[in-house]
């Protein structure tokens, strides 16, 4: 009887717990990435966000939850995260950016304004899809369901295979 009541506290415990399986963290930092991408090339894609924008944090839950994306983040492309509001330097494609204030307690980070510098608006969560030599490529804002992110990712990735085999192939004749 005692064993039973353990058993069911102990169950009551960790059942909360079970079913929730998250996938490791797939993202890179800035320092590694260089490296990285001198051993092998692929795309690289920056997620933007900041600490107080829900549906950033909604966009994260959904990538740790999701094999798939995680999978397509960790395997074909350099996945970055960046916090709009990091007041650390950050070295990227051999330059140094800083945290820009703009307020007593606010700014926003150069390397956000550098990469959103042919955006529109700048609206968090916000996605930089760059190919390895550092070139944006592809960007866009808002929160997107994990599969409807990792099928823009796929598609990204095999345009990108396809230009390369054309240009292989224009090389060849």
């Amino acid at each position: 009887m005692i064993l039973n009541k353990f058993c069911v506290n102990l169950l009551m415990v960790f059942l909360p717990f079970m079913g929730f399986a998250q996938h490791g963290e797939v993202a890179i930092s800035f320092e590694a990435l260089a490296d990285s991408l001198a051993k092998h090339p692929k795309p690289i894609i920056v997620n933007v966000y900041t600490d107080w924008c829900t549906y950033c944090s909604m966009q994260e839950n959904g990538i740790k939850k999701s094999a798939e994306l995680s999978a397509t983040l960790g395997k074909e492309m350099y996945y970055l995260k960046l916090n709009a509001e990091n007041r650390e330097n950050i070295s990227f494609n051999h330059k140094q950016y800083h945290f820009k204030p703009n307020g007593p307690s606010t700014g926003i980070h150069e390397l956000v304004l550098e990469l959103g510098k042919d955006s529109k608006d700048i609206a968090y969560p916000m996605w930089f899809i760059l190919d390895a030599r550092y070139k944006v490529q592809y960007s866009f804002s808002g929160y997107l369901k994990p599969k409807d992110l990792n099928t823009l990712l796929l598609a990204y990735l095999k345009a990108e295979k396809t230009q390369l085999s054309n240009r292989v192939s224009e090389g060849i004749n």
